[in-house]
C-alpha cells in the first residue's frame, strides 16, 4: 500500500530509504539512530523504515534492516502484512525466516491473509499456510474472498480447510454473517453451492434473524431460492406451520393478510420521502433480538431506504415500530389500525 502521493514532499531520511544510501542510513544507525521506531515521511505520515521498505520495494534497504534485525513483529503493523501487500513471495518467505509472526495482525485487525488478498495475491496463500497460519482462528479472510468474487481464493482456502461456517463479527462484517449469506447477498450462486459443497449450514441465522435464503428471496434469485429451500427444515416453508411457529407474536388479522397476500405493495402517493413499501410474505419475515426487543423484521423493500428494520412489529406494545440498526435506536409508531388508516402519515415519522 503506497504511503504517499507522486507530488509528496519527503524527509531527508525518508529520500535516502528511497534512493537505498545504505551508507547515509548507516551512519545516522552508527551514530544512535533506532532503526525499529517510526520516522516522518511526509509532513503528515509517519511509519517505521521496514515499513517504508516494503512498502516501496526498496529491497536494498530491506537486506539492510534485516541485517541489523530490525523489529518485524511491531504490535501496531508488523512485517508480514507489509510483506503480503508486496505480492512478492521471495520477500515473504525471507521475512518468515527472519523471525516474522504469520499470525500477527495491524492494530485494525488486519491479517496477513487479508493483506495478500487485498491485492490479489493468491499464490502466498499456500506459503502462509506451510509456514503456520491459523485459519482456525480467521474468519474473515474467507469472508473477504466471497465479498470480492476472488474465486481461486475461494477454491484455496476452502482446500485448506478454512471454517466454512464461521459467523464470529468483526470491524469489516459486524452482524455474524457466514460466508454463504454473503455469497447470498451478492446473488452468486455457484459460490453458494460450493460453500454448501464444503459443508456450509444454510440454517444460520445473522444478527438480524436474516438467513441466506432471506437474501435470495430479497434478489428475487429463483434459482438460489429453490436450492436452499431444499436445504432447510420443511416447516420453515409451510405457512400453516410458520403461523404455529409465531403464534406467540399475537400477529393482528389485518397484519396477516397482508403478509399471506399475493399483492403486499402499498403505494405512498404525494409522499416526498418514501414512494411505496412492500411488505415480506409470512415465510420470509425475519424474527428478531436485537437491544432487549424482541420482534418480526416485515418489509422486503423500501423506496430510498434499507428495509432491514424499517417496519417491524413489536408483540410487547402490539405496534408497529422503527429498528434502526446502524444508530441503535427503537421507535414504537402506532397500531396497526393507524398505520393502515394513514401509512404515508405513520412512514413519515420513521423518516422525519
Amino acid at each position: 500500500m503506497k504511503l504517499f502521493g507522486p507530488n509528496a514532499e519527503l524527509t531527508e531520511i525518508a529520500q535516502q530509504i528511497m534512493a537505498e544510501d545504505i551508507a547515509a542510513l548507516e551512519n545516522k544507525a552508527t551514530s544512535g539512530w533506532n532503526i525499529s521506531q517510526k520516522i516522518q515521511i511526509t509532513r503528515w505520515v509517519a511509519e517505521t523504515p521496514l515499513t517504508l521498505a516494503l512498502s516501496e520495494k526498496r529491497k536494498k534497504v530491506l537486506d539492510w534492516l534485516l541485517s541489523k534485525k530490525v523489529e518485524l513483529n511491531d504490535a501496531e503493523n508488523p512485517a508480514i502484512l507489509g510483506g503480503c501487500s508486496s505480492g512478492d513471495i521471495k520477500t515473504v518467505k525471507r521475512l518468515i525466516e527472519e523471525g516474522a509472526a504469520v499470525n500477527a495482525r495491524h492494530k485494525t485487525g488486519k491479517s496477513a491473509m487479508g493483506a495478500a488478498l487485498y491485492g490479489n495475491h493468491y499464490h502466498l496463500i499456500s506459503v502462509l499456510i506451510e509456514a503456520g497460519y491459523d485459519l482456525k482462528k480467521d474468519g474473515s479472510s474467507l469472508r473477504q474472498a466471497v465479498s470480492n468474487r476472488q474465486y481461486k481464493a475461494i477454491a484455496l482456502l476452502l482446500d485448506q480447510g478454512v471454517d466454512v461456517n464461521f459467523c464470529k463479527p468483526d470491524m469489516v462484517y459486524p452482524y455474524n454473517s457466514t460466508p454463504v449469506h454473503i455469497a447470498a447477498k451478492r446473488n452468486d450462486v455457484e459460490t453458494v453451492k460450493l460453500l454448501v459443497a464444503h459443508g456450509a449450514d444454510v440454517t444460520i441465522k445473522d444478527h438480524y434473524g436474516e438467513r441466506p435464503y432471506n437474501c435470495a428471496a430479497a434478489n428475487q434469485n429463483e434459482e438460489m431460492k429453490a436450492f436452499l429451500k431444499a436445504l432447510e427444515p420443511e416447516q420453515w416453508h409451510n405457512e400453516e406451520q410458520r403461523l404455529e411457529a409465531l403464534k406467540s407474536y399475537k400477529l393482528p388479522d389485518a397484519l396477516l393478510k397482508i403478509l399471506r397476500s399475493a399483492d403486499r405493495r402499498i403505494e405512498l402517493p404525494g409522499n416526498e420521502n418514501v414512494r411505496f413499501i412492500e411488505f415480506n410474505a409470512l415465510l420470509d419475515v425475519k424474527e428478531v433480538n436485537w437491544m432487549k426487543h424482541k420482534f418480526l423484521d416485515l418489509l422486503s423493500a423500501v423506496d430510498n431506504y434499507s428495509s432491514d428494520g424499517f417496519l417491524v412489529w413489536y408483540p410487547k406494545k402490539k405496534c408497529f415500530a422503527f429498528a434502526d440498526y446502524e444508530h441503535q435506536e427503537f421507535k414504537e409508531l402506532c397500531s396497526v389500525k393507524e398505520f393502515f388508516a394513514d401509512p404515508s402519515t405513520q412512514i413519515d415519522k420513521i423518516v422525519e
